[in-house]
């Protein structure tokens, strides 16, 4: 699995937690973000008399655990010293010893990093060149009488001793008093601010290759194989021996920054009121044990017994039980699961009637503080879009098991949606991971699975057949619900329903061409996609839209993601000349795509850099707030809205070809969009929208998106050995 460090566009699924525009000013309160030890804002005291599910008990052994932590981390996340680097001693790039990594660039020149200094941070892009940026993206999705008004209204915001510097010298002190001046403002903004349910909104999916169990017990072993692979990936990151990874675009060999990967087990997101708290105090020493979920229970396993972690024989016997328990149940427990799949601050409102009971208390402490969940499924449903495949080529029905676990009587509360982690494995051999988005973006998800999958099998199960008797059985939690309690439930169960049923979803692999042939073009695949989807929108619609594609800016102290956009004025005028709307040759539409694909390519390239556009608007927009200044007239205008309306979500996850990732639209008219080009002569497309919109229809995008993929190879005339193939049927 080549995960690419990250460096180009982010393995993410895009920013998909807002069903609404950012129009409006929400400044982040750093209280909402609680670190272990400093994490992305000034570290924050755990309130104990707050909501949070912390067990009375723990507090004195948590307060010293700790301590012990942060004095024994070296760097990363517990300091802000190497923005998320791993301990330098640790590192297999080193120089004769030293703490100096190396990168041989292309002429022969040698670059050295020194791992024990910080990364650097991010920079705060000039005022006027993102001003300009911002002009050019919203002509695009704008009429030509609303783009005049936005023009003098960015034109006075620029103006010298104007608004616009006065936010501008504010972001700068920003910039230098903190680890990274966006983190706190983007994540609130994207993620923590947000109230609409996690599934299907916000959550991503990471479907893996089929595996058609033949037997409950190979489901199991399947399920203990992998478990162990991401336990044997934890104690990677307790011991801070995770290798950097490193930039492999612009500056090669540049080390990026590692603490997503560290927050991986650690953390938690807690539903709030009026905004949910980012935690990263769980997953601690103390705190070794894992949930697994089956028929809607919920089971706590310590995967830690006297001072040795488990084996994959001990956790497949130790799933058996819980597999057995579940069955042998004689009252179909109630969903509670299914809570965590309300709107926020409903969710939030639900918890804390259950923190009222001690018994739940504790329930709610080990679901919030486990490592990672296990959820062992009953038999995917299929879509009818499986063709002759069956489950193995019905990936859609795999896709809507992972994403949202196919409806209240089936999955879905077989889940506890606040978890960074959800490793899910179905009767039938539907296997991935449900991803929480606000902790981590998805290259982080596919280096802990990569490394999973690596070790599987490694444990020699016939050879550690454990003793029964040797091993606590898990523990299941038992709740005590009231009746209000339980009306909340259901109520739950009806909000959810309704969500999934008006999920549209289509999955198809693109089966003509795949990345080669696009890069015997002289082209990056990423943006020659990027294009297909602009060309496709504008042939559904009529019109351009703001896109949303992931950038990483990890070579940056805690650095996450900018957003690039496609909706360029080169992308506008290449997709008029393909439609005919402007008249062109074949040749000038050749021309054209490759105009708009070196726009792309630069807009690429300056995001990773750091002069992306999205966290620079946002941090004037705070900045005002945070100085109690009157919003400017640049965020009540039209050209904003439209700025931030993102009917196109999109993102790359470069994973082999057998897997794929999956999340839904952003706002409701909107599509979401993720695709994997990682195969030579093939691309799998990810498609959903909602059904309640008429506007929109996942299945009519992914045919428009088909024919809009051979229109391109059409007008590509440069000589390749690659030929476009031409199959019998493609996968859907």
């Amino acid at each position: 699995m080549d995960h690419r460090n990250g460096d180009e566009t982010s393995c993410s699924s895009s920013t998909h937690s807002n069903n609404n525009s950012r129009s409006s000013s929400n400044t982040a309160s750093n209280n909402s973000i609680i670190s272990d030890a400093g994490g992305i804002t000034k570290q924050t005291p755990f309130n104990q008399n707050s909501s949070s599910g912390q067990h009375p008990d723990q507090q004195e052994q948590d307060q010293q655990q700790q301590q012990q932590k942060r004095q024994s981390l070296n760097g990363g996340i517990s300091n802000g010293g190497s923005g998320g680097l791993s301990s330098p001693a640790n590192q297999k790039a080193t120089v004769n010893g030293s703490n100096k990594g190396t990168t041989t660039r292309t002429n022969g020149s040698q670059v050295y990093y020194d791992l024990s200094q910080p990364l650097p941070k991010l920079p705060v892009p000039e005022l006027q060149s993102t001003m300009e940026k911002y002009l050019s993206l919203v002509k695009t999705v704008m009429s030509p009488h609303e783009f005049s008004r936005t023009k003098y209204i960015v034109d006075e915001f620029c103006k010298t001793q104007a608004q616009g510097h006065e936010l501008q010298e504010h972001l700068l002190k920003r910039q230098q008093g903190m680890d990274n001046w966006a983190n706190d403002l983007w994540i609130h903004d994207m993620y923590l601010n947000i109230q609409v349910p996690l599934t299907i909104n916000s959550n991503a999916a990471a479907m893996f290759p089929y595996q058609a169990f033949p037997s409950q017990r190979e489901q199991l072993r399947f399920t203990a194989k992998f478990a162990r692979g991401l336990l044997d990936f934890k104690r990677l990151t307790d011991t801070r021996t995770l290798p950097i990874e490193r930039c492999r675009y612009k500056e090669k060999g540049q080390p990026m920054c590692m603490e997503q990967h560290y927050r991986l087990f650690t953390s938690y997101r807690e539903p709030g009121r009026e905004r949910d708290v980012m935690r990263s105090d769980t997953g601690t020493p103390g705190r070794d044990f894992i949930i697994v979920a089956c028929r809607n229970q919920f089971y706590k396993v310590d995967v830690i017994q006297e001072g040795q972690e488990l084996s994959e024989a001990d956790i497949f016997l130790q799933l058996n039980r819980v597999m057995t328990s579940a069955q042998q149940s004689v009252d179909k427990p109630a969903p509670v699961g299914i809570l965590t799949s309300q709107a926020r601050n409903i969710w939030a409102e639900h918890r804390e009637r259950l923190l009222q009971d001690a018994t739940n208390r504790a329930n709610l402490f080990a679901l919030e503080n486990c490592l990672f969940l296990v959820c062992l499924d009953l038999t995917t449903l299929p879509s009818g879009r499986d063709g002759d495949g069956g489950m193995a080529g019905d990936m859609a029905a795999r896709t809507h098991q992972i994403l949202h676990g196919q409806g209240v009587e089936r999955n879905t509360a077989n889940r506890w949606m606040d978890k960074t982690v959800q490793f899910i494995v179905a009767e039938d051999g539907t296997c991935g991971v449900n991803m929480e988005h606000s902790v981590v973006e998805g290259i982080a998800l596919c280096s802990a699975v990569e490394h999973a999958f690596s070790v599987m099998g490694k444990d020699n199960f016939s050879d550690k057949i454990c003793d029964p008797a040797s091993l606590a059985l898990p523990k299941c939690l038992q709740w005590n619900l009231t009746t209000q309690s339980l009306r909340d439930i259901e109520v739950a169960k009806e909000n959810v329903a309704r969500l999934v049923d008006d999920f549209d979803l289509a999955v198809f692999r693109f089966p003509r061409y795949g990345r080669e042939f696009i890069k015997a073009q002289g082209m990056s695949p990423d943006a020659y996609i990027q294009l297909a989807l602009q060309l496709t929108y504008y042939k559904i619609h009529g019109c351009s839209t703001s896109t949303y594609e992931s950038a990483s800016v990890r070579r940056y102290r805690h650095g996450r993601v900018d957003n690039i956009r496609a909706n360029s004025p080169a992308a506008l005028a290449w997709i008029k000349a393909m439609l005919g709307q402007t008249e062109a040759t074949d040749e000038d539409k050749r021309r054209l795509l490759t105009e708009a694909v070196q726009w792309q390519q630069d807009n690429m390239l300056e995001t990773i850099l750091g002069n992306g556009t999205d966290l620079h608007i946002l941090g004037l927009r705070e900045a005002a707030a945070e100085l109690g200044l009157p919003t400017p007239d640049l965020f009540q205008d039209a050209s904003y809205k439209a700025f931030n309306c993102f009917k196109l979500s999109t993102s790359q996850v470069p994973m082999t070809s057998d897997f794929w990732m999956g999340y839904g639209a952003v706002v409701p008219d909107g599509y979401g969009c993720c695709y994997n080009p990682q195969a030579p002569d093939s691309i799998v497309f990810s498609v959903a929208s909602f059904l309640s919109c008429y506007d929109t229809s996942s299945e009519m995008f992914t045919q428009s998106l088909e024919s809009s993929l051979l229109q391109m190879a059409e007008i590509c005339t440069v000589e390749s050995d690659v030929k476009v193939q031409n199959p019998n049927s493609k996968e859907r």
